[in-house]
């Protein structure tokens, strides 16, 4: 006599999957999404304008006779209006769907872009076009491009994340810088802003167009055989409210305020310590290159650590690199800004994978909107403390504590983070 087969149900009375559907996390069409998402990020705000930023800094600023100071505010201005309008985007992008969002977000971003090269000495155009940029090219940049992966990749997310946000950065920003280059010698710094401006329409958005898309609707868990993961998946207000949310916000911030300040001011900062200025220039270099590689081996870490607290290590890179650079040796210090870098790009690149590991995908873009949007804005203070810190002792050695205790406190946090919720 043939028995039926009867599914095993839980205790809601739904059917336990046994057998994961064929498609796989690391299907083809998997990773040719993630190599997408690359190429798009490698064409975003932060390789582009931010990573050019200091070519373009010295013949815009001659042309129009501003001072030092003056052009830099577009900087200032476009990342802090970016970060304000984080969490707008990641709710627009929750609600509508990526592609909505970031198809017509790619045009916008270059067009604003393009709208660089329009600069006649007006300082109220500058400002105009700064405030602009900074919410355009959010709708195409990281809020939208972590759901992306995120949707596509649960067992590999962290590397996922990592590699797509940390290292294609890193690694089209030196191409971005050679490039650059080149066109501001051939064709001025206007027409390097129209050339950049159409490599976003030539090659990002039909790259976009074609190859970056959502997957279909099931959730990773149910790729991978786990128990249904929507029961996870919280609201926006449920995760800012949480010990989780700001943990994780806390020392990511430190970190990114101290790297963020340290770097930016390294220059004079080395000089001070007798470092030549050939050396302090290696050590910036690779301060950047280290990014991709630590980036990659901390996803890799927080996809198979069992607990957050032990990402802790990650968080350690940063205050190791700088106690080394207190040293009176310029080796010490070239390995110690290197592993400050490496711990910078790592930590950057986890803050999605936390957010979607502890908040669900559902409302993944809002949240991780408002995390980015305080990252960001972290990066700028780090810069200003530590130079009002430099005019108030007279040199950096006196902030050195002050460092190494944020450093430190990042640390204790990461080391406190909550297990993340069962699924």
């Amino acid at each position: 006599m043939k028995h039926k087969a009867v599914p095993i149900t839980t205790a809601a009375g739904r059917p336990l999957a046994s057998n994961p559907p064929a498609r796989t996390e690391m299907s083809r069409e998997g990773i040719v999404v993630a190599i997408a998402c690359s190429i798009c990020m490698g064409l975003s705000f932060a390789p582009v304008f931010m990573g050019t930023f200091p070519l373009f800094l010295e013949p815009v600023s001659r042309q129009f006779h501003w001072s030092a100071a003056m052009f830099p505010q577009a900087m200032l201005i476009s990342g802090l209006t970016g970060a304000l309008s984080g969490p707008l985007v990641g709710r627009l992008i929750d609600t509508m769907g990526v592609r909505k969002v970031l198809l017509p977000g790619l045009l916008a971003w270059a067009a604003i872009l393009a709208a660089m090269s329009l600069l006649n000495g007006s300082i109220i155009l500058l400002y105009v076009i700064s405030a602009l940029m900074g919410p355009l090219a959010a709708t195409c940049g990281p809020v939208a491009l972590a759901k992306v992966v995120s949707s596509w990749f649960d067992r590999s997310r962290g590397i996922a994340l990592t590699a797509v946000l940390g290292g294609s950065v890193a690694i089209f920003t030196s191409l971005m810088l050679v490039l650059t280059r080149v066109l501001i010698v051939d064709i001025g710094w206007q027409g390097a802003y129209l050339a950049l401006a159409g490599l976003i329409v030539a090659i990002a958005l039909p790259v976009s167009y074609f190859f970056l898309k959502e997957p279909p609707q099931s959730s990773p868990s149910v790729m991978t055989g786990k128990p249904d993961i929507a029961s996870m998946d919280l609201k926006p207000m449920t995760a800012f409210t949480s010990r989780a949310f700001w943990t994780v916000i806390l020392a990511s911030t430190l970190v990114c305020a101290s790297c963020s300040g340290l770097s930016s001011h390294f220059v004079p900062w080395a000089g001070e310590r007798g470092v030549s200025s050939a050396t302090a220039t290696f050590a910036l270099t690779l301060y950047s290159l280290a990014g991709p590689f630590s980036s990659l081996l901390a996803g890799g870490a927080a996809d198979r650590l069992p607990r957050p607290g032990m990402l802790a290590i990650v968080f350690a890179l940063p205050l190791l690199g700088f106690l080394a650079m207190l040293t009176s040796q310029e080796w010490a210090v070239v390995i110690g800004l290197a592993l400050m870098g490496s711990g910078f790009a790592a930590v950057a690149g986890l803050l999605p994978f936390f957010t979607s590991r502890y908040f669900g995908l559902a409302n993944a873009s809002t949240i991780f909107g408002v995390a980015v949007g305080l990252t960001t804005l972290s990066l700028g203070v780090g810069p200003v403390v530590l130079g009002i810190l430099r005019d108030k002792w007279g040199a950096y050695t006196p902030a050195s504590p002050v460092l190494a205790g944020a450093l430190s406190l990042a640390i204790i946090l990461a080391l406190t983070l909550p297990r993340y919720p069962r699924r």
